[in-house]
């Protein structure tokens, strides 16, 4: 093998190192990526070829009253797999939307809402309706399981960057990719979390990283493989 080949392949596993510590660090900050909208909005680039996201508008006679104690279906299933809803605490359907603290003003109580997906890929995008007002005791949570990615409050909402009250939160990298999404109002005072058109899909993007993993690893085996056919042919 001469020198130039020696280099070429060095190059490239550098180039591999280099782009597995660079996805390594990304998945550790766990940013999301979240934008303001007047309704559910999935970024440009993604596979085409996936559903629209599946959007909960909490319409129709199944939406009254309480919402169930227990772990109930929601919403279809198909691409973006099976949801359900369940309550922790305080959470009614009032008024075609979700209430989670189920009294507004003073004498309002705390309580939780947890969305759960089915799809074997977790999901990748999510997406809701904030009603007004938002206040500092909103917190939406995202999990792997039972364990937390991120969580963001209310405050936060105020400053993302767009317009309209509709936030989409889209992963942006593996780490990120969830199953649960929880709703909390953690006091009891103040407004209700007010929440509709809730909206999820699931988007292989993210399993960016072994991609481009097994990418590297080809242009390794290719270079080398050239490598060798010059070395014999030199000999």
């Amino acid at each position: 093998m001469n020198l130039l080949s020696k280099k070429t392949l060095s190059v490239a596993a550098t180039t591999v190192a280099l782009t597995v510590a660079a996805l390594t660090t990304s998945e550790a900050a766990h940013a999301f990526r979240i934008y303001r909208t007047a309704g559910p909005s999935v970024p440009a680039g993604v596979n085409p070829s996936l559903a629209l996201p599946t959007v909960i508008d909490f319409n129709g006679s199944a939406f009254n009253g309480l919402v169930p104690i227990t772990a109930t279906p929601i919403g279809p299933g198909g691409l973006n797999g099976g949801a359900t809803i369940q309550r922790t605490g305080n959470a009614d359907f009032q008024g075609s939307r979700l209430r989670i603290g189920t009294a507004d003003g003073p004498n309002g109580t705390s309580g939780r809402v947890s969305f759960r997906f089915d799809d074997p890929r977790g999901m990748g995008y999510f997406g809701f309706l904030l009603g007004p007002p938002s206040a500092a005791n909103e917190v939406v949570s995202f999990f792997a399981g039972n364990s937390l990615i991120k969580s963001f409050t209310g405050p936060l909402f105020e400053s993302v960057t767009g317009t309209g009250n509709y936030f989409n939160f889209f992963v942006t990298n593996n780490s990120e990719i969830f199953n649960r999404v929880d709703f909390t109002r953690n006091l009891a005072s103040g407004n209700a979390f007010h929440v509709d058109n809730v909206a999820y899909q699931a988007i292989p993007t993210p399993a960016l990283l072994p991609g481009l993993v097994a990418m590297g690893l080809g242009i390794v085996r290719k270079r080398k493989a050239e490598a060798n056919a010059e070395a014999t042919a030199e000999a």
